[in-house]
């Protein structure tokens, strides 16, 4: 934990906007574009229409807990995955089959998405029997995953669901998927305790395979404009969906109370946006103002250019409101990069485990969201205190400066 002088400092510098002025008139109003309005009135019919396909395409490969299960001898081993997708998710499906590919052998990986160029076309209903199979992608994706094998195909075979849920509310659009696995997997006790509320399937906690390759070199930071002299802090989220549990405001905000516009202390939030919430990008870019030492990037990464990027850091901030996981918090943590993260939810079962982890203290908020990203609302997520977050990291900038100088 960080020194008691450290813990009692007040912000060094002043915030021209904080995070929940977009929050209140007239800002406010400027989320309401039509692409939004259309986004939330359609949401109703959009989620009961998907539900509407997912009992129905499912419902052929239901499991029958009286049908015997085949040796793996017997018929062959298929993890499904979208191993070329973007996401944290699709990451994590990575994750997974490298370990699983230890443990099987012959195991056979069918991506949701395009194979990669040069690789062989495999069709699941060619495969003939299935003695287990491993679905890597969350519930709403198993319409497509299911559709790659013939029902009978998966009738004798042990299925394994991996499912990352980030509050205590089980979404109520899962529930067919209990009735299509044996087990479920999830990566920590936070995402476990939901799940259970909602089955008696097994629910094991079966942490992400995280792997780092660290021979990779960092970036050219040039490339971004940073001098090789900053302190270089990095953030890392995916807002098309839900801008409010990954916060960026808040990142914003506790740079500036920290270092203010110190050129000398450089924050890059790499930020994934689609129309609706475009808007968050504009009002990202009205906090920064004139400061350039807070930038936003936009372009999409090859997984070997993600970890020369992530590489480049010294320091992670993640102020999120839940992570079922926090991937990207558990792969700067094994790259032995300092993370200031949000101490609460997913993170907090491996995080203290380092000795570079640094938690922000966070309250709870009950749920509310403009986006309406969670039907089931009835639960509570954490607000950040920005303020303890910047006294973290000049801790660590000072602790960083002191290395250098010692080097």
């Amino acid at each position: 934990m960080e020194p008691a002088h450290i813990q009692d400092q007040a912000p060094l510098f002043p915030v021209a906007l904080s995070s929940r002025q977009f929050s209140r008139l007239p800002r406010m109003l400027r989320r309401w574009t039509f692409a939004l309005l259309v986004h939330r009135f359609g949401q109703p019919l959009k989620r009961w229409r998907q539900g509407l396909a997912n009992r129905r395409a499912s419902k052929p490969y239901r499991r029958h807990p009286s049908a015997p299960t085949l040796a793996e001898n017997q018929g062959c081993v298929v993890a499904v995955g979208d191993f070329e997708g973007k996401t944290g998710l699709c990451r994590a499906a990575h994750y997974e089959a490298t370990r699983l590919r230890a443990r099987h052998p012959g195991l056979v990986l069918l991506s949701l998405s395009s194979q990669p160029a040069g690789a062989p076309v495999v069709s699941g209903r060619d495969l003939g029997a299935v003695s287990r199979v491993y679905l890597l992608c969350q519930p709403n994706r198993y319409r497509r995953a299911l559709r790659l094998f013939r029902p009978e195909q998966l009738a004798t075979a042990h299925r394994t669901g991996l499912w990352a849920w980030e509050n205590d509310v089980f979404p109520r659009a899962w529930r067919f998927a209990l009735r299509i696995v044996d087990e479920v997997w999830t990566p920590s006790v936070f995402s476990q305790a939901a799940i259970r509320s909602a089955s008696a399937l097994p629910v094991v906690v079966v942490p992400h395979h995280v792997t780092v390759d660290l021979a990779v070199p960092a970036a050219d930071r040039a490339a971004f404009d940073v001098p090789a002299t900053a302190f270089l802090g990095i953030a890392v989220m995916d807002i098309k969906m839900c801008p409010e549990r990954k916060n960026p405001w808040a990142h914003v905000e506790a740079w500036q109370k920290a270092f203010g516009d110190s050129p000398e202390h450089v924050l890059l939030i790499k930020v994934r946006c689609s129309s609706v919430t475009r808007v968050v990008e504009h009002e990202l870019r009205e906090m920064i103002g004139a400061a350039g030492n807070i930038r936003l990037v936009q372009q999409d990464f090859s997984e070997a250019e993600q970890v020369a990027f992530q590489r480049m850091a010294d320091v992670y901030l993640s102020l999120h409101r839940a992570e079922a996981y926090g991937l990207n918090i558990r792969e700067f943590l094994e790259m032995g990069t300092p993370v200031v993260a949000t101490h609460w939810s997913a993170n907090t079962e491996y995080g203290p485990d380092y000795a570079h982890y640094r938690g922000v203290r966070a309250g709870l908020v009950r749920y509310r969201d403009w986006m309406g990203h969670y039907p089931d609302a009835g639960f509570s997520w954490a607000d950040a205190d920005t303020d303890h977050a910047a006294q973290l990291l000049r801790d660590v900038a000072g602790r960083v400066r002191s290395t250098r100088a010692v080097g």
